[in-house]
């Protein structure tokens, strides 16, 4: 019942030794006095937290709380999850094959503009537009016949 553990039982015995202690006659003013001095202990109680939370406040602790609750009940699991799914959604695979077939065109042009329209012609000195002349073909020998 109590908040503090104390019983029924308990109570009883506590009573029975302030009626015998204190007496019948004064018990009254004794409680009545012992509920104000309570009271005042709860303010002053209540007063120290305020002040407390006012300083805890200012000092910006109250942010931090809430920033080591958010991590508490941060998942990155499911963030990640989440994350992946919205990316899917977002871009299906055919919108991802034209962002890529997009991307090689452009740098296959990129590569034809620098090397000109075929690897072979490029220059092995790295210096686009100009070729070198072939080298005319070795002739065959002719098939030796015994």
């Amino acid at each position: 019942m109590f908040d503090f553990g104390i019983g029924y039982t308990e109570l009883v015995v506590i009573a029975l030794v302030a009626v015998i202690v204190i007496g019948p006659k004064d018990l009254p003013k004794v409680l009545r006095a012992f509920g104000r001095t309570m009271q005042k202990v709860r303010g002053m109680a209540r007063e120290f937290q305020g002040h407390l939370d006012q300083a805890m406040r200012e000092a910006g602790v109250d942010d931090i709380k809430k920033e080591i609750n958010n991590l508490k009940t941060m998942n990155p699991v499911e963030d990640v999850k989440n994350e992946i799914n919205s990316i899917s959604a977002a871009n299906p695979i055919a919108t991802v094959a034209k962002d890529l077939t997009a991307d090689l065109k452009k740098q296959d042009d990129d590569f034809k503009k620098y090397f000109g329209e075929s690897a072979e012609s490029a220059s092995p000195a790295g210096e686009p537009g100009k070729t070198e002349p072939a080298a005319p073909p070795k002739p065959e020998a002719p098939p030796v016949v015994h």
